[in-house]
């Protein structure tokens, strides 16, 4: 299980660089604590899009298990553009399918975490900042 990670918005790569465990920002961002985030986001795009997109590593991960990559901007956009009904639905399925894998997680914490990203991701293009997510998984 992961034992912590954030999505988190910055101005490019060599920012997002900077970001990880230990390391004090100011960017906006959402905790993503207990989950594989990167497996989580390739499930939500699918819920969401149908599709899947390749995952943009910034840092692979490494011994360490640390790692961060730029969130697929098609998943951005179904974020920002699903309702709440959808983020809700698309919420509850992954919290089954993520439990059947063996990780728990609540349906309620998946929809409150899937809003919150939603969030996130509609203040990105507000801002004009990539939605990116660091974890760290030993």
């Amino acid at each position: 299980m992961v034992l912590v990670g954030e999505f988190f918005l910055a101005g490019d790569d060599e920012s997002a660089v900077r970001v990880g465990p230990r390391k004090s920002h100011d960017l906006p961002a959402v905790p993503c604590d207990g989950i594989y985030p990167d497996d989580a986001v390739l499930r939500w795009e699918v819920l969401l899009t149908g599709a899947e997109s390749p995952l943009r590593h910034v840092v692979p991960t490494a011994n360490d298990g640390f790692a961060v990559f730029a969130v697929p901007q098609p998943l951005c956009t179904a974020l920002i553009g699903a309702g709440t009904d959808r983020l809700r639905t698309a919420a509850i399925t992954w919290a089954g399918i993520a439990s059947e894998m063996g990780d728990e997680v609540s349906p309620d914490s998946s929809v409150d975490l899937l809003e919150r990203l939603s969030a996130l991701a509609s203040s990105h293009a507000e801002r004009g900042l990539s939605l990116y997510c660091w974890y760290f998984a030993p």
